[in-house]
């Protein structure tokens, strides 16, 4: 097998990672593809049964920013907004990881959903601040740093368009 070092230099101080080769791709991309899976099921679960943010709004939320999301989950104007936002949002964080297409971006708005869920939850039941969500963002965070998008994704081929090649910042979406 080929092992792969990775030597960091920290404070003076050199660090050496070592890894057999097509682990780390491999691991990479099976977390990009669960997380879509999760999304994409997620999303379209909601799509197809009766779905309102409405109850875990008014019903779940606690802590200090209970009446802001108690309130708009008794508004239907802002359900109105906040349901769609939730299905199709994970609908479409679910393709964009699967397809490996604006990945970090799909992983940015995945991480905004999950502190959103996060915060209606103040405080966690079981932890001091720690639970699932938290765990998701720094997930979410491993997968945009790692690249995800660009193994087996449509990010490494859009990354070598003339169009993204001419607007650098682009490429801080995809990947």
């Amino acid at each position: 097998m080929t092992e792969t070092t990775y030597s960091f230099t920290i404070a003076g101080r050199t660090l050496e990672f070592r890894h057999v080769a097509g682990v780390v791709p491999a691991f990479t991309l099976l977390l990009r593809l669960s997380m879509g899976w999760i999304f994409i099921w997620s999303g379209f679960d909601k799509l197809i049964t009766d779905f309102s943010a409405g109850g875990f709004l008014v019903n779940a939320s606690q802590g200090p920013l209970k009446s802001l999301f108690v309130d708009m989950g008794e508004s239907q104007t802002a359900l109105n907004i906040v349901d769609p936002l939730v299905v199709w949002g994970q609908i479409f964080i679910g393709f964009s990881l699967i397809l490996g297409i604006f990945t970090r971006f799909g992983l940015f708005m995945a991480a905004i959903q999950m502190f959103l869920f996060y915060i209606a939850r103040l405080w966690p039941e079981n932890n001091l601040f720690m639970d699932e969500h938290i765990i998701y963002i720094g997930l979410f965070a491993l997968l945009g740093a790692l690249g995800a998008g660009r193994i087996l994704g449509l990010d490494a081929l859009i990354e070598k368009a003339e169009p993204v090649k001419k607007i650098p910042q682009l490429q801080y979406a995809l990947g």
